[in-house]
């Protein structure tokens, strides 16, 4: 799970700055070649076109950012697992050992040697 934006406390991060490894919420994060490569935060998108040197996060290593970003991948790939097994679970009718000895005991009294159709009650068409 992401930590809280850095510039917005009250914000989820939903993604780690390419750059500097920091999480962000998506009113901070610029997505410069498109969304599906890794985004910017602000600072690091203007250090990024040249604009502006000072004032940015510090970069973190190629091979650290992209740790944590396969780390978050996973996680939010685990936490997708249970939450889709939770719904299964939760999908399951659950059977007591009560009602479960009552289809025992119905299936135990039932003639298998003997077809449907002469075991079952005689009803007015007949």
């Amino acid at each position: 799970m992401l930590d809280s934006c850095s510039k917005h406390p009250h914000e989820m991060g939903v993604a780690l700055c390419r750059r500097c490894g920091v999480a962000w919420c998506a009113s901070c994060l610029v997505y410069s070649f498109g969304p599906k490569k890794p985004p910017y935060c602000m600072s690091c998108a203007m250090v990024a076109g040249g604009v502006k040197t000072s004032a940015s996060m510090p970069p973190m290593p190629r091979r650290q950012v992209k740790a944590q970003m396969r780390a978050v991948k996973a996680q939010a790939k685990a936490d997708a697992k249970a939450d889709a097994n939770a719904v299964v679970q939760a999908a399951e009718p659950e059977v007591s050992a009560e009602v479960e000895r009552e289809l025992a005991d119905a299936y135990s009294q039932t003639d298998w040697a003997t077809p449907w159709w002469e075991d079952r009650q005689p009803t007015l068409a007949d």
